[in-house]
């Protein structure tokens, strides 16, 4: 038998029906979770441009993560959130990020959000589960949640703790998505994105930009499962083996020659992850059509400027969140739903780290073998307090009444 208690983990393991082997009491006051923080740039805080300040390039971030490995950084960056998981401090989160970004300490600390242990834990999981996307419910922030901690991963010894956190956020988020109804009503930026493509001209022809990277495989996906589109992937040509679908509705080629194609679109969808422009409005001229354009880049990738040119109209990323807010009241109920599951699930994972953090004493302890039950029961209650005795009183009960 294993139980727990808020602030204790007691281990008991039954030894015939009298002798109890009492192995470890320990005070832990819920300190499992204190060392876990995250800071967060994010759309509830931060409109596009902002936003785009606290975006580095990969390579940037894969030395960043190896220099600072002793604090298991984990760093998420997508269109609406640039988050940084650490073990440590809140001002020692905020202090990296903007060692990473380059913005001043100050500024970094007024346009976040900061949490810390039990909130920065309910933090992720919301995440992971999509419930706190600025579109709710949408799941690419799933596959992007499990890149970053991957990209983490495959370069330094992430802590067995942080190892656990994010696991266990998966996990639930998973399970959110099979037994509530959240998924099955999810929008993500692309699919709206590919929607309003689909839907810029009888037979429109859609170039994207930044097809190979997260969000353009999904959106290349959506707009290709359209039968009146046709699409035109860019393509560097330093790319290598990227791998685009087979299709007779997609065109590949080569971004260097982006510009002569434009003109002949009826909209152009850009989600690379360039920290520059990729289309200048200065390379732009006035269409002799109405001519979409979709940017779902953090930074963006298409010049606002190109907004102010006749028959064009530009979107962006947070455009879709305002697009998106209707939908989100009818989620409501599976929102509830969810909040409950993860509210569950990180009770179940304070049980794993507590009993991951005394796992060597378990191994080690063989003081209290062979104590008997009414010895053990005089200890418990001497060093627990009356709601936790109880507690334990109420499952020794339970288990001999089975």
């Amino acid at each position: 038998m294993t139980f727990y208690c808020v602030c204790d983990i007691i281990h008991i393991k039954l030894v015939g029906q009298v002798s109890i082997d009492l192995i470890q009491i320990k005070r832990d006051g819920c300190g499992t979770l204190e060392s876990f923080v995250c800071v967060s740039i994010n759309y509830k805080r931060c409109g596009e441009e902002i936003r785009g300040e606290f975006t580095p390039e990969p390579a940037r971030r894969a030395d960043f993560i190896t220099l600072h490995s002793e604090f298991s950084p984990v760093l998420l960056c997508t269109c609406c959130r640039t988050e940084l998981y650490i073990t440590g401090t809140p001002d020692k989160a905020v202090w990296l990020l903007s060692e990473l970004s380059g913005v001043p300490e100050g500024r970094v600390r007024s346009c976040s959000m900061q949490f810390d242990g039990e909130g920065a834990v309910r933090h992720l999981f919301r995440v992971a589960s999509g419930i706190d996307s600025a579109i709710v419910g949408e799941d690419e922030v799933l596959g992007q949640l499990k890149n970053a901690f991957a990209f983490s991963a495959e370069r330094i010894r992430l802590s067995d703790r942080t190892n656990i956190i994010f696991q266990s956020a998966v996990t639930t988020a998973k399970r959110i998505k099979t037994q509530t109804a959240l998924s099955k009503t999810s929008v993500s930026h692309a699919t709206l994105a590919a929607k309003m493509a689909a839907h810029s001209a009888a037979e429109p022809l859609v170039m994207l930009i930044g097809a190979s990277g997260n969000t353009g495989t999904s959106l290349l996906k959506n707009l290709l499962s359209y039968r009146n589109v046709r699409v035109l992937a860019t393509m560097r040509s330093h790319s290598g083996a990227v791998v685009l679908p087979d299709s007779p509705a997609l065109t590949v080629i080569p971004y260097e020659r982006r510009y002569e194609y434009i003109s002949g679109c009826d909209c152009v969808v850009s989600a690379t992850t360039s920290p520059h422009t990729v289309i200048s409005a200065e390379r732009l001229e006035a269409p002799g059509k109405p001519q979409l354009f979709i940017d779902l880049a953090i930074p963006r990738d298409i010049d606002p400027a190109a907004a102010e040119i006749s028959g064009i109209t530009l979107r962006s990323v947070d455009y879709f969140k305002e697009l998106a807010a209707g939908n989100d009241q009818l989620k409501q109920d599976s929102v509830e739903q969810a909040k409950q599951m993860i509210t569950e699930d990180i009770d179940e994972l304070k049980k794993t780290l507590l009993m991951h953090d005394i796992q060597p004493e378990l191994r080690s302890s063989g003081v209290l073998i062979g104590m008997t039950a009414e010895e053990l029961f005089y200890k418990l209650r001497s060093g627990l307090d009356s709601h936790a005795f109880g507690a334990v009183v109420e499952t020794v009960r339970e288990l001999g009444g089975k």
